[in-house]
């Protein structure tokens, strides 16, 4: 052998080398909702959207009853919007001090309006899709709530 080559690693005769990791299951794709669902729970998915527009917390009404998937998936979604504008809430009015958190509050308070309406025009239409950015924290953080 040349110096510039290394020895081939040692193995044990007898025994395989490590054998490679199984690779990792395929995602699994949401499975479509019951359409009798989704219409006895497009009422409650609507009105924690459309509720929230005006302060209204209504969405905690699915989540206490969690009688139907389809509007406890909303409830779920909004929730996270809710917390979402806390958040914007916390850290716009810690910075209005240094004059950038009026700016924040006001884009971030557009950012979640449009969020809301995205949110109502799902539920009108009978779709369970995460809103954009957050919804999939949503589905993490409260997998635990289902259906009774």
């Amino acid at each position: 052998m040349t110096e510039n080559q290394n020895p081939p690693p040692y193995e044990p005769p007898g025994q395989p080398a490590e054998p490679a990791p199984p690779p990792p299951p395929p995602p699994v794709a949401p499975s479509p909702a019951d359409p009798k669902e989704v219409e006895e729970g497009k009422v409650f998915a609507i009105l924690s959207y459309a509720l929230s527009f005006i302060g209204i917390p209504f969405f905690l009404v699915p989540l206490i009853m969690r009688n139907n998937h389809f509007s406890l998936y909303h409830a779920k979604q909004c929730l996270m919007i809710w917390i979402a504008g806390l958040a914007v809430s916390i850290v716009g009015g810690a910075l209005t001090v240094i004059c950038i958190g009026v700016v924040i509050l006001v884009a971030g308070l557009i950012f979640l309006l449009v969020l809301d309406v995205i949110g109502l025009i799902n539920a009108i239409n009978g779709v369970q899709k995460p809103i954009p950015l957050i919804g999939q924290w949503g589905e993490d953080w409260f997998k635990g709530l289902q259906k009774q």
